[in-house]
């Protein structure tokens, strides 16, 4: 009688092969949701800090008309106020973790 104890070379050439299969396929997926997601935190923290920049501007009489520059979350962000007749347009402008600009804008009722 033959003992067949332990594994076989194919059977562990097949079950490397799957495991190579699900690091090749899941590194990158998990890299990319990584960018994706600092992409989404950043843009809610700057969204947040332009809203607070507008405040001022919106509840202040004299002329809103400002051109900036604020660090949130460790990237450069310019903040731009202005008035476009009767709204104060605030813009933050950056560049995101994939190195392509993005712009946001929030428009208010000058009081």
């Amino acid at each position: 009688m033959k003992k067949d104890n332990g594994f076989t070379l194919v059977e562990v050439i097949i079950a490397s092969s799957i495991l190579f299969t699900f690091i090749i396929v899941l590194a990158p997926a998990i890299s990319i949701l990584h960018v994706e997601q600092k992409i989404l935190s950043d843009r809610l923290e700057i969204a947040y800090e332009l809203h607070d920049q507008l405040q001022p501007s919106i509840w202040e009489k004299k002329s809103p008309i400002k051109l900036y520059d604020l660090e949130v979350n460790k990237r450069t962000v310019t903040i731009e106020i202005l008035e476009e007749k009767e709204y104060v347009k605030g813009c933050a402008y950056w560049n995101n973790a994939k190195q392509t600009n993005e712009e946001l804008c929030f428009y208010a009722i000058s009081s």
